[in-house]
Formats: structure tokens, C-alpha cells, sequence
């Protein structure tokens, strides 16, 4: 069954993210949604979203073998709530979390880090919430830190909640965490990495943009197809730096994720990030460097 899988994404990589009514030039932003979005992006303004406070921080951790802290939250693949060109009925059920694309597959989010021999899984469980169907905790061994990483599995038809709560986190909105034997684990608005991984539903459904309510930096990922044109605006108003985001359409393998993460905690530069997430796309889908890298952007010019 893995190797089908991973004979059609490879001969089809784009397609699962393909919007349905996509329009002429797919990095142009539907006309409806423009009003959702910040103001377009200062260039003068930049300086104040440099990632220097960030990597300060890091550095910090690394020095002392302290812990880092990242939240992915991912939305369920679902044929029938999402603008994607249609897989199998047990890939695209969004409200299965045993054969969901995103989340159960080889490439899928849980089973891909439960299966890594460089995390540890260290809580599954269900979290009190209408939207999130499951939730994921591994840690790993990186440099001189230790790295939580949280995965949320959303309801496939829950795109919006999942947008707004990430947006939410990233603008410093949204605070949690959680104890697993006496430790405290730091998610959304505490995380020092909030990603996003699936269908990049911002084709789809309107998202308020959202202003920053905190000064504590965070840096910001979004794995989905063309996510540097639609995600760019709202990390601008929410103060949150374009970390990783992609410029084309392509599959949002955790393998994607789990690269960054390891150039992301030992405190590596923006580029050395971003092609992290390239060669890691490449080894996978087979694409060459050049196309693997060129697929994804970083910062605010990127």
C-alpha cells in the first residue's frame, strides 16, 4: 500500500494541493480574498521582523541545554471540505485519523515521527476540543537542546478554526501548554516554531488577518502549495517571521518538517533552513536541488 502511495505522489506531487477553480497565474491571489489580507508589506518596516531576536534566543538554549518548543498544526486531508484535486476515499476522509493522508500515512505527520528513530513519541492523546482530533507529542535530541514538537490533527472540515488558530498563536493570541509528568510543554502562542502542514486553505475559506498582541518573536512555517503568497500577509500583521513558506504547488510530507526542524534548532541561517527543506523535498519526490530548493522561500523578500 506504501509503495502505491508513494508512486502517486511522485508522479503527481501537485496534485493534491491543486485548487479546484485555480486561477490563470497560480501565484495571484483570488480577488475575494484580498480584503482579508494586512496592508501590502513595508519594505522600511522590515527591520522590525528580523529573526535576530529569535536566533538569540536559540543560541541561548543551545548553550545551556534547555528546550525548544514546536507546535504543527495540521488539517485532516478531505476530499469533500477541501479545495484539492480528489484522492481515495480513505486518504481524503478528514475525519479519519487510522488512514488519513496527512497524518496516517508513511509521510503523514504521526506516523512519519512515530517512526523516526530520532523522536520519541511521548504523548498521544485526544484533546478537549471540537476541532482537534488528536494530538501528538515527540522529543529529539538536537545539538545541546532538547526539542517538544506537538502535532494537532484537525477535523478536515474544520479549515477555518485550524487558520485561525494558527494565525491566532502566531500573533500571540492564543496561549497553552500542557504537563506530561511534571514537565510543562509549551504550545501555540508559547512555541518558539508554529508551522502549518496541509492544503493551503487560504484558496479556500476567509481568514480575518490578525494583529499582533505580544513582542515575543516566534518564527513561522507554512507547508502547503503557494503558501508564500497567501501566508506572507497575515505573518506580517501578526509579527511572526516568514521562516519557511513554499511558492508553487507541491505535497506536504513531514519529512519537509522534521529537516527544518533539525537546521531550525541548532540555530543554522534562513537559507540554510530553507534549503534544508528543498533537498529534503528533492530526496523524496525526486524533483533536482534547483527544483527542490526553488520551491521553497524565506523572509520577507524571499
Amino acid at each position: 500500500m506504501q509503495l502505491i502511495i508513494f508512486a502517486l505522489l511522485f508522479l503527481s506531487s501537485c496534485s493534491f494541493e491543486t485548487p479546484l477553480n485555480e486561477s490563470k497565474n497560480a501565484g495571484t491571489l483570488p480577488e475575494e480574498k484580498e480584503v482579508h489580507f494586512a496592508d501590502p508589506i513595508q519594505l522600511d518596516l522590515l527591520k522590525e521582523f528580523s529573526r535576530e531576536g529569535i536566533r538569540e534566543r536559540i543560541d541561548s538554549i543551545q548553550k545551556v541545554g534547555g528546550n525548544l518548543y514546536v507546535h504543527c498544526l495540521v488539517p485532516l486531508c478531505d476530499n469533500d471540505n477541501q479545495g484539492i484535486v480528489k484522492v481515495s476515499q480513505s486518504l481524503g476522509d478528514g475525519l479519519n485519523l487510522r488512514t488519513n493522508l496527512y497524518w496516517a500515512t508513511g509521510h503523514g505527520m504521526k506516523a512519519y515521527f512515530q517512526k523516526s528513530s530520532k523522536w520519541k513519541t511521548i504523548k498521544i492523546y485526544n484533546p478537549e476540543s471540537d476541532d482537534i482530533l488528536e494530538r501528538t507529542v515527540f522529543r529529539s535530541k538536537i545539538g545541546n537542546a532538547t526539542v517538544y514538537l506537538i502535532t494537532d490533527a484537525y477535523r478536515g472540515d474544520r479549515m477555518k478554526e485550524c487558520l485561525e488558530d494558527y494565525f491566532g498563536s502566531l500573533a500571540g493570541g492564543k496561549n497553552d501548554s500542557l504537563v506530561i509528568d511534571s514537565l510543562t510543554v509549551y504550545l501555540n502562542s508559547k512555541a518558539d516554531l508554529i508551522g502549518f502542514n496541509g492544503h493551503n486553505g487560504l484558496m479556500d475559506v476567509p481568514v480575518d488577518k490578525v494583529v499582533a498582541v505580544d513582542n515575543r518573536e516566534k518564527d513561522a512555517v507554512a507547508i502547503g502549495c503557494i503558501s508564500n503568497s497567501y501566508f506572507k500577509p497575515y505573518f506580517f500583521q501578526a509579527r511572526a517571521f516568514p521562516l519557511v513558506m513554499t511558492t508553487g504547488l507541491m505535497y506536504p510530507g513531514a519529512f519537509i518538517f522534521d529537516d527544518i526542524i533539525h537546521k531550525w534548532a541548532v540555530n543554522a541561517s534562513d537559507l540554510e533552513i530553507r534549503y534544508a527543506a528543498g533537498d529534503a523535498y528533492n530526496r523524496v519526490m525526486k524533483c533536482g536541488q534547483r527544483g527542490g530548493r526553488n520551491l521553497f522561500s524565506t523572509g520577507w523578500e524571499g
